[in-house]
């Protein structure tokens, strides 16, 4: 993880991406969508995952579907037991300036006996989980620039979508919530906070074990987690010995 960071702390000077290119030369601007800035960010740091990769010997495999976690296998070969999961996770700041994500779904593969879905690797052969995350300011609505093209010699003048990047690497369970994210899907929310809780995996739990037990019991929806517990203190209340 401490690679992934310094090699991270180079990444400002390629965070100037402003739009995609055809073979005419043709420059067509980002735009603020949020999936499209995800995909960008995401490339961007693409490189610096295969470098740090081979500074170790590791290999990279990539997902061949999508939505299958995680962005990144490091791993010696298919028998390593030890495969590393890095996810790139981007968002925008609010007002506030304090952000979140969502951590991956917690009906899939770290359950007992789907340990196989939605996954490049089987759950158990993975034993670090690392987010590379980034968040930025946003800088044009999200139509704002989706109407234009611009040619090469115009680069200049093509709106940046986003500024303030700032980025962190740290360890999912050191900066997971116990509240689930995103409305009604059935995904792990982060910490609500600043880059600086982030960077210094302010969670809520004590350890990944707690974190995987937490999520692997949380029920799906509210009514079901009526008698049972729906944060973290209620769980820790129930596994006391009475």
């Amino acid at each position: 993880m401490s690679s992934l960071r310094s090699e991270l702390a180079g990444l400002k000077a390629h965070y100037e991406v402003c739009g995609l290119i055809d073979r005419k030369g043709r420059v067509y601007p980002l735009g603020a969508d949020t999936k499209v800035l995800s995909t960008a960010f995401e490339l961007i740091v693409r490189p610096l995952v295969y470098q740090v990769a081979k500074k170790h010997d590791l290999r990279v495999v990539e997902p061949k579907v999508q939505n299958h976690y995680p962005d990144f296998t490091l791993l010696r070969d298919e028998r390593d037991k030890s495969k590393i999961a890095v996810d790139v996770k981007t968002t925008y700041r609010g007002q506030s300036g304090r952000f979140g994500f969502t951590l991956g779904g917690y009906t899939s593969f770290i359950k007992e006996g789907n340990e196989r879905k939605n996954i490049v690797f089987p759950f158990n052969e993975y034993s670090f989980h690392c987010v590379i995350g980034f968040v930025y300011d946003r800088l044009v609505s999200k139509k704002s620039a989706a109407v234009h093209t611009y040619p090469l010699k115009e680069l200049s003048n093509i709106p940046l979508p986003f500024g303030n990047v700032e980025a962190f690497v740290q360890e999912k369970w050191r900066i997971a919530s116990d509240r689930a994210g995103s409305g009604n899907t059935t995904n792990i929310g982060s910490i609500e906070g600043t880059l600086d809780d982030f960077v210094n995996g302010k969670g809520l739990f004590a350890s990944e074990k707690e974190f995987l037990e937490y999520w692997r019991g949380y029920k799906k929806t509210s009514q079901l987690r009526d008698g049972f517990y729906d944060n973290v203190s209620k769980f820790r209340s129930q596994k006391k010995p009475s």
